[in-house]
């Protein structure tokens, strides 16, 4: 017959004192009476349950496939960051170079357009020089212009370094090619070329005054060729370069300006690396007198 009190060896699910439990039996039969004992029960803790408390956090196996994941995903985003932010800079660069260097050939075509140009010498003064303003008689042979109307010169380099000289005379409205203004009835001289540092330059000489701007850079060559009206037609018949003119300067009609430049995506598919810029201008025709 069972005393009542738990045993720990029977039942692991209780912690009881089986000592303490039968001393308290022999307690209450000597004072007469009986209590009945009455011993609560855990409830068992199910497989399920049981499996929640062993299973907890990851494993370093898990943590390590998650950190090697990590880091290729991260990789892979920032190879296509670096990738688009290299391409859209050397994109920029050349947008920002083809536009220089068409600019610079606006200003040289507003300056081949100018040449020739001289005033109305009543416009500036009551009394009319003593010399009239004739394009004879205002450009004059000086070096290094060899015949009296001249106002187009030029030189001509088997590197692509060519030079284009301009003149004419000045009123209050003319810009030369620096963008600049000089005083009135003067005559001046505007000269391109490209310096040892592939730098396109504007040299401006009028008087004892010369001063030379740089337009833009990185310019692989600089061509001019003449367009030449070879039959006194008026109407250009062939082009040829400054030291194929010889003579014939009066007669050149138009002027293929030409600007070749490093293409900074060279070496990409469909990429020139020397891209030529060019623009034709024609040239003012005055009646020399």
């Amino acid at each position: 017959m069972r005393s009542g009190c738990p045993s720990g060896v029977h039942d692991r699910h209780y912690v009881v004192a089986e000592v303490s439990c039968r001393g308290q039996q022999r307690n209450r039969q000597r004072n007469g009476f009986h209590l009945p004992i009455v011993h609560t029960r855990q409830p068992d803790l199910s497989p399920m349950t049981r499996s929640s408390f062993k299973q907890r956090g990851l494993s370093l196996i898990s943590l390590m496939i998650a950190l090697t994941i990590g880091v290729f995903l991260l990789a892979g985003l920032f190879t296509v960051w670096f990738q688009t932010r290299q391409t859209f800079q050397t994109q920029g660069q050349l947008t920002q170079l083809q536009d220089s260097e068409r600019m610079a050939l606006t200003l040289m075509a507003n300056t081949v357009q100018t040449g020739g140009y001289f005033p109305i010498a009543a416009n500036y003064s009551s009394t009319p020089p003593s010399t009239p303003y004739t394009q004879g008689n205002v450009f004059t042979v000086t070096s290094p212009f060899t015949a009296a109307g001249q106002f187009i010169y030029g030189t001509h380099s088997s590197t692509g370094n060519d030079t284009l000289t301009i003149r004419y005379m000045t009123d209050s409205n003319t810009l030369d090619c620096q963008g600049q203004t000089e005083p009135n009835a003067t005559l001046v001289t505007n000269t391109f070329q490209i310096d040892t540092n592939g730098n396109l330059t504007c040299t401006v000489s009028y008087s004892s005054t010369t001063k030379t701007a740089q337009l833009i850079s990185g310019i692989a060559s600089f061509t001019v060729l003449y367009g030449v009206s070879t039959t006194n037609s008026g109407s250009t018949t062939q082009y040829m370069t400054a030291d194929k003119v010889s003579a014939q300067w009066p007669s050149v009609r138009s002027i293929n300006l030409q600007l070749q430049f490093a293409n900074p995506l060279a070496g990409q598919p469909g990429q020139n690396a020397l891209p030529v810029i060019s623009r034709l201008v024609a040239v003012t025709q005055t009646k020399s007198t």
